[in-house]
């Protein structure tokens, strides 16, 4: 009877133990996750330090932000094109917004906008699906909207911050496409054909 107490004495110790295992690799984990999110955004140079593929890059589903402290407005943007444009000592990004999507409203009126890679999926995948119009995406998200320098706003929760100001866009008509690929891809596409925004690269930051 005593070997059986003290089995399942030792068996409740050895669970506890386990437990509070279980709980200190929780707590570090959180803790490790907290600790990457408050890390500081630090500047970098996006020609000496850019580390990700140009050609994947904007697989991520990054989101772009255009406006000031007065009005903006972010969305999930699928293609894009990192390298330079009008010298090689100036890096530049290319975005592409349909005329149909409210950001398109910002891009026009505003010279500079930011594009940001967040670690949190959920993020992207509201701003893909919600309209600016009629929610306050940042608000609904708990994102909180911060300033670079020129003034042009970005979310603090970015992993990764790329600032630029638009040096070029057109507006792409029927005429533009030179092979049957993008005739395919907006056929039916009822948002519009996409405006094409060349911005040079004014500043850079990662956690």
């Amino acid at each position: 009877m005593k070997k059986t107490i003290r089995s399942f004495v030792s068996a409740a110790v050895l669970l506890a133990l386990l437990a509070g295992c279980a709980d200190g690799n929780q707590n570090q984990t959180n803790e490790k996750q907290e600790t990457a999110m408050s890390g500081e955004l630090k500047a970098f140079d996006v020609q000496k330090d850019f580390a990700d593929n140009g050609f994947t890059f904007f697989t991520k589903n990054l989101v772009l932000c255009c406006g000031d402290s007065m009005e903006n407005n972010a969305m999930t943007i699928g293609w894009g094109g990192i390298g330079n444009y009008l010298g090689h000592d100036r890096p530049a990004v290319t975005v592409y917004v349909a005329p149909a999507r409210y950001t398109y409203e910002f891009m026009e009126r505003h010279q500079r906008f930011t594009i940001m890679e967040f670690d949190d999926p959920a993020i992207w995948q509201y701003m893909g699906k919600v309209s600016g119009r009629d929610t306050n995406k940042a608000e609904a998200l708990g994102l909180h909207v911060a300033y670079t320098e020129h003034g042009t706003p970005y979310y603090e929760e970015a992993k990764t911050v790329i600032e630029c100001e638009t040096m070029t866009a057109w507006h792409q008509t029927e005429q533009d496409f030179r092979n049957a690929t993008p005739k395919e891809w907006y056929d039916g596409f009822e948002a519009g054909i996409h405006t094409v925004y060349i911005g040079e690269v004014i500043g850079a930051w990662k956690r």
